[in-house]
């Protein structure tokens, strides 16, 4: 992984952990719950959860207009809010939600001139 990459990964990750803290997380079925309640801004997707999972919160998240990334494992997701496994991680507060959309996108766009230099 190439170091501009991992440094963006690595703001996200203290961000999670920062919202973790504070208490603006929501995790898996909950976070459905909270998008209903428009108490959601971002949500994370491990990248190995499930074809079933994978679908229901993309379509869920999609349907609250809420930007959905796919992000770590299960397991490095849990690591980073002391849980075994955690397939979706939704955060709460507005101007953190901000932050990591930008720099998921700035990780989205790097792939992206990745690709054309090639």
């Amino acid at each position: 992984m190439n170091l501009e990459k991992k440094s963006i990964l690595d703001k996200v990750v203290t961000l999670i952990r920062f919202a973790y803290c504070s208490r603006n997380i929501a995790f898996g079925e909950t976070s459905i719950e909270e998008a209903k309640r428009k108490k959601v801004y971002v949500a994370l997707l491990s990248s190995d959860a499930s074809i079933n999972s994978k679908k229901k919160y993309l379509d869920k998240m999609s349907y609250y207009s809420i930007p959905i990334y796919e992000f770590l494992t299960k397991v490095e997701m849990g690591n980073l809010v002391n849980k075994d496994e955690v397939s979706l991680i939704a955060i709460k507060d507005k101007n953190m939600a901000k932050q990591v959309i930008k720099l998921m996108k700035e990780v989205d766009d790097y792939g992206k001139r990745l690709q054309e230099e090639q």
